[in-house]
């Protein structure tokens, strides 16, 4: 309980707000519940090895959750004062440039374990490491994948439930569709000059011709 306190109070001083806060707490919950789940129905045995292991996944996700925030203030920054794009298109554009960096991330970290697992558990018959292996392995998968899909979305949805931000998508959609109509005004302009009737031909051009 210390440990979400004081991460919850990091990240509200850190990104300035408590959306951003509450999403990673909620990631942590997420994380936590899924990879207890999964170990419950593999049936291992909860020993001191599980615990340290499930306390290791939370650090490695709230690192992964607080680089993907990381870039997603830096893509929103300012982005009331403009109508290019709305909070939740910034937000995904920040997704998509950390999602690579999140999956290399994984492998890199998801190898060694499996090492873990495969040379002291199975050949050298260790099975508190097989134990701690596991929920490793596992937390470190869930813990990307909630700072992609999870923590991300719900930041926006988070967001898009204020005044000002539901102001400025309306805004940005707006200004859209004025500017399709517009282009499709000029197409349509277009395609009439180019039915336009050709002219008759008098005695003169066709003399020319």
């Amino acid at each position: 309980m210390v440990f979400l306190v004081l991460v919850t109070i990091y990240i509200a001083v850190r990104f300035r707000e408590w959306d951003m806060a509450l999403a990673a707490l909620a990631s942590l919950f997420f994380d936590v519940i899924v990879t207890a789940g999964f170990y419950a129905w593999s049936g291992f045995e909860v020993s001191p090895a599980t615990v340290i292991g499930l306390l290791t996944i939370l650090g490695f996700s709230l690192y992964d959750t607080v680089v993907v925030f990381d870039k997603v203030d830096e893509n929103v920054r300012g982005v009331l004062h403009t109508t290019r794009r709305t909070y939740g298109e910034q937000a995904n554009l920040a997704v998509n440039q950390t999602l690579m960096r999140s999956i290399n991330t994984t492998v890199i970290s998801a190898l060694p374990i499996i090492s873990l697992m495969v040379v002291a558990a199975w050949l050298l018959g260790v099975g508190t490491l097989m134990d701690l292996g596991l929920i490793q392995l596992v937390g470190v998968v869930v813990g990307t994948y909630s700072s992609v899909f999870f923590a991300a979305p719900l930041l926006v949805s988070l967001k898009e439930r204020r005044p000002e931000y539901k102001q400025h998508t309306a805004k940005v959609l707006a200004r859209r569709a004025k500017a399709d109509s517009a282009e499709d005004t000029v197409a349509d302009g277009a395609v009439k000059l180019d039915k336009a009737p050709a002219r008759p031909q008098t005695k003169r051009s066709r003399r020319r011709d």
